[in-house]
């Protein structure tokens, strides 16, 4: 490992390139960095840089797989599109489609005075908790497929709710429950989308978890710092790398970069 050839040209500050391939380099180089002098109790272990990306199967956390999420409750803001009126689809759990509910909510419209035609933001807002939570107050009977039925309509959300519960089966209905819930933060790697392995691995005690949260300011300082802790192996082989994620750093901090995003997350900057 005493020759080892870096996968991004040498950063130049006057013609940085895209924003987002700095903060990608940066990243690409955090990992590299902890792989080649990152600290274990497993030391005859021979690490990548893919041991510390949340992409890798073999080192994502395995209750997320790897996406730092996991499904919570349902999610009624995302439900009711109020811009819209029932006949277009204002209900999007069962937009588009003929099933049982919508022919049982053009019923329960015309039994409670929701107008069919018209927005729900343009409309009495308890017709809105309707149709996400419920109907007690007396059965609705409507026809579907040429039968005659009634019954109590329980609302898109405890609807969606039973679906999840009952475990279906169904792909389309499992595709409606992910997207129609919230996404919280797993339980098990705590948004790190990495598994446990991955996250004891150290540099000044700190996993890259930790590193790759601090602002940029300090994320700069913490970069410097390194070589004063590294023998004369490890400052050979790394040396390149962190000056390169150094200049790098530098440049985002000049910007106003405040920390270092993931790639799909909106981009700040100080004022």
């Amino acid at each position: 490992m005493d020759s080892i050839k870096l996968p991004h040209k040498k950063f130049n500050a006057k013609r940085p390139g895209a924003l987002v391939g700095t903060i990608t380099e940066v990243s690409e180089y955090l990992r590299l960095l902890y792989a080649w002098i990152g600290k274990s109790r497993d030391n005859n272990r021979t690490w990548t840089s893919q041991d510390f990306s949340g992409n890798s199967p073999y080192v994502a956390c395995s209750v997320c797989y790897g996406t730092g999420a996991v499904i919570g409750d349902i999610d009624p803001s995302r439900m009711i599109a109020p811009e819209l009126s029932l006949k277009h689809g204002a209900v999007l759990l069962w937009a588009g489609t003929n099933c049982g509910p919508v022919t049982m909510i053009k019923e329960l419209a015309k039994m409670i005075g929701i107008d069919f035609e018209r927005p729900l933001a343009e409309q009495d807002k308890r017709f809105t908790d309707i149709l996400l939570y419920g109907y007690d107050r007396e059965p609705v009977s409507y026809v579907h497929k040429n039968k005659q039925l009634k019954g109590f309509y329980r609302g898109c959300v405890l609807d969606l709710r039973y679906m999840r519960d009952a475990g279906t089966t169904s792909k389309g209905n499992h595709r409606a429950i992910v997207f129609f819930s919230r996404q919280v933060k797993c339980p098990e790697c705590n948004g790190s989308k990495l598994n446990p392995e991955s996250l004891v691995i150290t540099i000044e005690g700190q996993s890259i978890v930790e590193v790759s949260k601090l602002p940029i300011a300090e994320l700069l300082l913490f970069i410097r710092n390194i070589p004063t802790s590294l023998d004369e192996h490890e400052s050979k082989i790394s040396s390149e790398l962190i000056d390169e994620i150094e200049l790098r750093l530098i440049y985002l901090n000049k910007i106003g970069l405040k920390v270092l995003p993931p790639i799909n997350d909106r981009i700040q900057f100080s004022p």
